[in-house]
């Protein structure tokens, strides 16, 4: 094939993906884009319904002609190119929302069915599919900054697990539509950032302000294994008013309960701290003093905070999200390692960053200026797509992502929660 100047260029297509054709070189004319790539491709698989596809070279997606790269990367016309072909990302569509009166801290759309939000006004809220408010959780006394769903073996069980700027996190169920506090988790003397439970949901960590995280089992006490700290003082208003909305709330007291191990690894706040999703016991933390731990070793990130944490789906990637614009990918396989991490720029900083549950390519890094980006981590040049996380410019302030089942995606912040689908093919 050639183009009206009759230049070509030579090709090799390659994918992991099952829309192999023959890996031998291709002559293609300089003025082929990604649309025409994707056509061939096309016409080579003979494929019933079209598969849009996009283009990697070097860990850069494609975004103007071959000859236009190769006069930017300074090739020539003799040498062979290696391109990469994956199937391209529909981009996200938004499909409702879950308004709330305060800030959403944190959302989890882990429990099919169910969408679980974490807010500022103390509160955690179990919606259905509907967007029905199912169930209110009381409890905290202070903004709720992260909540999850404890994974278990019958899938009608409804365990949930909390944190919040109050220092403590609670294990919650909901049984017969009644929501009741279990355990509430007494380690911290700061605000509790994280709480994240193991595959299993045998096991619980905490991430905290006070540098600390916390493991814990999952078991609920018989009895109270904190005291009840003692205090000379007379309450004021404000907590017989929470004393008294916690008594309405649980007719039985949350069990006062104390961590099976303390990790002191950080000498920052710790922003986040989760199990590897294998479920082998590994452990990955990260901090406000520019680290990423693990239970063998630390990798240090250039000089940036860290303010959010993601593993991919198969677990071989670990992702941090740093205080600047920056995104690091490290290797999980020989972590920690003296390699420099792959750098994903945003042009934002991020806030919050969630892997796709079964992609293990793709994450999505929701930043300041209110935009989330989806990414792949095979192209660190530019970003797959990005949309808007709230629609309301006056109210687009973000705090949290989650990308779940069926391609949902759900953003938390100061609008309540966005929900769209971003599908991945």
């Amino acid at each position: 094939m050639e183009s009206n100047n009759g230049r070509n260029v030579q090709v090799i297509l390659k994918t992991q993906t099952s829309y192999q054709i023959p890996a031998e070189p291709y002559m293609l004319p300089v003025a082929f884009r990604r649309y025409h790539l994707s056509q061939l491709i096309n016409q080579v698989l003979s494929l019933p319904t079209p598969v849009p596809f996009d283009f990697i070279i070097n860990g850069e997606i494609l975004s103007s002609t071959l000859g236009d790269w190769c006069v930017e990367k300074k090739l020539g016309e003799e040498e062979i190119i290696e391109i990469e072909y994956i199937p391209s990302v529909l981009p996200p569509q938004k499909i409702s929302s879950l308004p709330h009166s305060d800030w959403v801290s944190s959302v989890s759309v882990a429990k099919k069915g169910y969408f679980l939000t974490g807010s500022y006004d103390t509160e955690v809220r179990v919606f259905n599919e509907s967007h029905e408010v199912l169930h209110t959780v009381s409890g905290h006394t202070g903004p709720v900054s992260d909540v999850s769903w404890i994974p278990h073996q019958n899938p009608d069980a409804m365990l949930i697990i909390s944190s919040s700027y109050d220092t403590t996190a609670r294990i919650s169920s909901i049984e017969g539509g009644t929501a009741r506090g279990l355990a509430s988790l007494h380690l911290h003397t700061a605000s509790v950032s994280s709480i994240r439970a193991n595959g299993s949901g045998t096991h619980l960590l905490t991430a905290s302000w006070d540098h600390l995280i916390g493991l814990w089992t999952s078991d609920i006490p018989e009895e109270d294994e904190v005291p009840v700290p003692v205090s000379s003082e007379e309450p004021t208003r404000k907590r017989r008013k929470l004393a008294t909305s916690s008594a309405r709330t649980d007719v039985h007291p949350p069990k006062r309960k104390a961590p099976s191990t303390v990790l002191k690894s950080h000498t920052g706040r710790v922003s986040k701290a989760l199990f590897s999703l294998d479920d082998d016991g590994k452990a990955f933390s990260s901090g406000w003093d520019c680290t990423v731990g693990l239970c063998t070793g630390t990798a240090t990130s250039p000089e940036r905070a860290m303010v959010d944490l993601a593993l991919s789906a198969d677990s071989r990637s670990i992702l941090g999200g740093l205080c600047d614009r920056n995104v690091l990918l490290y290797s999980a396989s020989d972590f920690p390692s003296n390699l420099q991490p792959i750098m994903f720029t945003n042009t934002s900083a991020p806030v919050a960053i969630q892997t796709h549950p079964t992609s293990p390519h793709h994450f999505l890094a929701a930043c300041q200026d209110g935009m989330v980006r989806l990414w792949d981590i095979r192209s660190s040049k530019n970003a797959v797509a990005s949309f808007e996380g709230f629609t309301d410019v006056s109210k687009r302030k973000i705090t949290s992502v989650e990308w779940g089942r069926e391609d949902v995606v759900a953003v938390g912040g100061e609008e309540g929660v966005c929900i769209s689908r971003a599908a991945i093919r």
